[in-house]
């Protein structure tokens, strides 16, 4: 081949490596991700999941790496959007967090202080939690219309094992997750917040030890880290779903007497 003929040859060959997956392709391989992600995770059993109560222990973390010490929890979630959350080692003493966002309600219970409604910063958190839970992702967020997803390709470095597919919705919102190649679990999720200074913080859960419940495979282990450093632990040592949780579950909480 003439030198002229092998030149043009090889900016042919890059420029064919930069034009992106044919779209089609791409929503094909998004779709068959989720769907082995969710027969993983216990099929139409995982899908029919209503509302879940969970005991366990959290751990949190300063940015010194310093560690709180076991914390007890309890938590009441009915999906998409109630919550219950009670943490504490002694129950007079709890922290009790209650969100209805169908209601636009939250409450805020310290101990045997005044219960106050959630301030807006405290709203707003609790609904990025929610929608970036893989509860709600994998059962309503990957399948809304509203939102656009795009399949990021294989992970590199640590990540070699993973694939990732990127949910952005409207608000222009978005949410990374992480799909194992081996278990077809999702192993991680990455999104983005505000915190209360007004700061932009990156966030990133990662899943593990994940064990059945009810038919359900549930990830017992969450590594919660804000900006590279680690900030909690939780460990689920017990958790139980469809349990018919009464409106009364997110009512507003009242203090101990």
């Amino acid at each position: 081949m003439r030198p002229i003929m092998k030149k043009t040859a090889l900016i042919l060959l890059a420029a064919l490596a930069l034009i992106p997956a044919v779209p089609g392709q791409d929503e094909e391989r998004i779709q068959k991700l989720f769907r082995e992600a969710i027969q993983a995770m216990g099929g139409d059993v995982f899908l029919n999941v209503k509302d879940m109560v969970s005991e366990g222990q959290y751990f949190f973390f300063n940015a010194q790496g310093d560690s709180s010490g076991l914390i007890k929890y309890a938590d009441y979630t009915r999906l998409p959007d109630k919550s219950r959350f009670e943490l504490g080692n002694r129950k007079r003493e709890l922290d009790i967090s209650v969100f209805n966002l169908e209601k636009n309600e939250g409450w805020i219970q310290e101990g045997q202080k005044p219960t106050r409604e959630a301030t807006a910063q405290e709203m707003r958190d609790f609904k990025n939690s929610a929608n970036n839970s893989i509860d709600n992702i994998f059962r309503f967020r990957y399948k809304d219309p509203q939102n656009k997803l795009f399949y990021m390709g294989p992970g590199e470095g640590h990540d070699v094992t993973v694939e990732m597919v990127k949910i952005i919705d409207p608000e222009n919102e978005e949410v990374t997750v992480y799909f194992s190649r081996l278990s077809k679990l999702p192993v991680k999720t990455e999104f983005r917040r505000i915190n209360k200074k007004g700061v932009r913080e990156r966030v990133v859960d990662e899943f593990s030890q994940w064990h059945e419940a009810q038919g359900v495979k549930t990830p017992m282990r969450i590594d919660s880290y804000v900006n590279g450093r680690r900030a909690s632990q939780q460990f689920i040592l017990k958790i139980t779903y469809n349990n018919n949780l009464p409106d009364s579950v997110f009512s507003k909480p009242v203090p101990p007497k």
